[in-house]
């Protein structure tokens, strides 16, 4: 029984895994279909970790894919049993996903309420990596309302992060993000 528990965690984790690898490749199509034979596969273990897990990265997908409301109810699934296990990191990442989809939904009242609320989740856990992604993810919200002034605040509080870590490809987006700033106030001037 063990033997065969185990074997149904490394298929499950195996196909998430393909799963990823076809969602980096853009099939999306693919994705969902290796995403959805884990999520079958833990639904009949009762891992409700794993279920979690596997709702949020259908949902992501069909966030790619421009289907809101799809992404929205995976990610809420994904939300309330991450709150129901009481995993703070997987709550922080899920209201951070479904931030993402009210931005690109163009609601940045309610992506700003999903990206404050995993800011908050994540300091409490001290996880710096992620508290830079949702200070960025703020910091384009306040570059989108058009507060330049809100938007840098947060892009460097970023980039210090990210230096802090030594984290390149960190440093590099948050110093993009301040330059374009700059940059786009230079050329309003100039007109």
């Amino acid at each position: 029984f063990a033997k065969s528990v185990n074997n149904k965690k490394w298929m499950a984790k195996s196909l998430n895994t393909q799963g990823i690898s076809f969602y980096y490749r853009s099939d999306y199509d693919k994705a969902i279909d290796y995403y959805t034979r884990s999520l079958k596969i833990r639904e009949e273990m009762g891992d409700k970790k794993g279920i979690a897990l596997s709702l949020g990265n259908i949902g992501v997908v069909y966030n790619d894919q421009g289907n809101h409301i799809k992404s929205i109810e995976y990610q809420t699934k994904s939300l309330k049993i991450r709150e129901e296990l009481g995993n703070k990191y997987g709550i922080g990442s899920s209201l951070n996903n479904i931030g993402l989809i009210y931005q690109d939904h163009g609601d940045q009242v309610k992506a700003m309420e999903y990206f404050n609320n995993s800011l908050i989740i994540f300091e409490e856990l001290g996880n710096k990596t992620c508290i830079a992604i949702s200070l960025n993810n703020i910091g384009r919200i306040y570059n989108e309302k058009g507060d330049h002034v809100k938007a840098i605040e947060y892009f460097i509080r970023c980039l210090k992060i990210y230096e802090e870590l030594a984290n390149k490809n960190g440093i590099a987006t948050s110093l993009n993000n301040i330059g374009s700033i700059y940059v786009n106030e230079l050329d309003q001037v100039k007109a």
